[in-house]
């Protein structure tokens, strides 16, 4: 028995995670009908019994279709994955038929060593309560927050390997979990089976939204593979996660774990506390390049370990008051995530108001 299902999102074909200086393919030709609607694809129109279907309507998207069906819009490659029909996940047409019948499969955990020790948590408590901490730690993100963002690179030479073809290139512009690419480097690169790797896109140069300076260069990081076997000067590798897109050209550095800070809170700011007096940064560039950032969004700031910035520090977001003379506005609070030679990643913990790119920040 075939069950049918259907619901109606509004927006257009586009997920989400695909931004406006993202280039987006062409919409594939030609058209053709099958049944009662348009499409370039070939669609199945047998399906096993008691396959869960759903008939795809106008505005919907692969990434509102796993947060409806799997409860995680993050999980949209493996719908793709289900329907290989689809050749361009940009793009699904109204009439389709798209299958959901599949388990929800997290991403490959990262192995880490954990050392087992007794202690009392209390006397975490009690080391902190003095400073104005008080509670147990918790992590200040997920582990999505810190590998599906951004880097800045001021030297794009350290990209030395790249995506440079894939098994189903004849039939698919972009690639995700589970499918099987070739890297442009082999055993002379060093290369061994069980490598792995983060994939970058370029996005664009970043120039300092107050000062005008150059900065670099902005790669979302758009998810991870595995060296599967490496012949002399290529390599055959599998997407084994994904946060967007990935596509031919996308480039490599090899993966290290990027912990989560563990955080205990920090007395929240008041309006009437003064300036510390701690180093002042920026807010220099947001995920997706969203224009408001809100609680629990990922940015980029300018304050780096050389201002001594280490993660789980927070820090108060803040604008100069347009009244001459008149305090400063609170925005918000940011937890710092990661830090880097030139740059820093923090999420949104709390805000007031929206937290815009050029928004200061002060170190707590």
């Amino acid at each position: 028995m075939k069950i049918t299902v259907s619901v109606t999102i509004a927006v257009m074909t586009l997920v989400p995670l695909v931004v406006a200086a993202q280039s987006v393919a062409p919409p594939p030709q030609p058209l053709h009908l099958v049944g009662d609607h348009w499409t370039p694809y070939d669609p199945p129109s047998d399906f096993p019994e008691g396959t869960q279907v759903h008939i795809v309507e106008k505005g919907n998207t692969l990434w509102d279709l796993a947060r409806t069906y799997l409860g995680d819009p993050y999980l949209w490659p493996q719908i793709w994955e289900r329907n290989p029909y689809i050749r361009d996940s940009h793009w699904i047409y109204p009439g389709d038929p798209i299958v959901i019948d599949l388990a929800v499969v997290e991403p490959e955990p990262i192995e880490v060593e954990v050392v087992e020790e007794e202690f009392d948590v209390s006397e975490i408590t009690d080391e902190f309560e003095d400073s104005g901490h008080v509670g147990v730690p918790y992590p200040l993100a997920s582990s999505a927050d810190i590998y599906c963002f951004a880097i800045l690179v001021e030297d794009e030479s350290i990209f030395q390997y790249k995506i440079a073809s894939a098994e189903r290139i004849q039939f698919q512009d972009h690639y995700s979990v589970g499918n099987v690419v070739y890297v442009n480097a082999g055993a002379e690169q060093n290369m061994r089976a069980g490598d792995r790797f983060f994939v970058y896109h370029r996005e664009r140069k970043l120039v300092h939204p107050i000062s005008r300076s150059k900065m670099g260069y902005i790669y979302e990081r758009v998810g991870q593979l595995k060296i599967l076997c490496a012949q002399e000067g290529t390599s055959i590798a599998e997407i084994t996660f994904a946060c967007d897109f990935i596509g031919i050209g996308d480039v490599l550095l090899p993966f290290r774990p990027i912990p989560v800070p563990l955080v205990l809170d920090a007395e929240p700011t008041d309006q009437c506390d003064p300036p510390t007096g701690k180093p002042t940064g920026y807010v220099i560039h947001s995920k997706d390049r969203v224009i408001e950032s809100g609680t629990g969004q990922v940015v980029m700031i300018d304050l780096t370990e050389a201002e001594g910035v280490y993660p789980g520090q927070f820090a108060t977001v803040f604008r100069d008051n347009p009244v001459e003379g008149m305090p400063r506005l609170l925005v918000g609070e940011l937890g710092i995530l990661t830090v880097e030679e030139n740059y820093s990643t923090a999420i949104v913990h709390d805000s007031w108001t929206p937290v815009f790119i050029g928004d200061r920040l002060e170190l707590k």
